[in-house]
């Protein structure tokens, strides 16, 4: 009797490990979540980084919550996942398979070229009216730092395709 329950006391701690397992893991894929800062974390980053005194930091802070579509990570806000217009979602691609580039129909392109050049617009906007706040120094160190995000790929890897896992 007392093997038989240590047996199933052994099967249950088994399957509810690799139920916990399968549901980490997406068919062996880890898949790293982008969580996007809120202004105040930008701001306090910024702060940091570039010695901003509370007149500028007041300032930047208002500045970001004014852009916050347009800073940030992937996409800069506006990523095309699931229920996005992105594959599988509704109004996804036409054609295209999971781990392939999906396939663009013409008037898709446009629509993104033309999101493209808004985001551009308005991230042009925001660094004037961030220079006019930040001193030539200040502005300068800024600079840098995009260059080198901009340098690893913005997702803090090298630029280029990702490896098939």
């Amino acid at each position: 009797m007392k093997k038989i329950v240590m047996t199933m006391v052994a099967l249950l701690t088994m399957t509810a490990a690799v139920a916990q397992n399968s549901d980490n893991n997406n068919n062996g894929r880890q898949r790293r979540e982008f969580k996007k800062p809120t202004p105040e974390e930008m701001t306090n980053r910024m702060a940091d980084q570039l010695k901003l005194d509370d007149k500028q930091k007041t300032k930047v802070l208002e500045l970001n919550k004014e852009y916050e579509g347009v800073l940030g990570g992937p996409g800069m806000g506006r990523g095309l996942g699931r229920g996005q217009g992105g594959p599988g979602g509704p109004g996804g691609f036409q054609g295209g398979q999971q781990g392939q580039r999906p396939q663009l129909t013409e008037e898709q392109r446009a629509e993104m070229r033309k999101q493209m050049e808004q985001r551009m617009e308005q991230r042009q906007e925001y660094e004037k009216k961030l220079k006019d706040i930040l001193t030539d120094d200040q502005y300068k160190t800024y600079q840098e730092q995009q260059q080198q995000r901009r340098g690893r790929g913005g997702f803090g890897g090298p630029r280029g395709r990702r490896p098939n896992m």
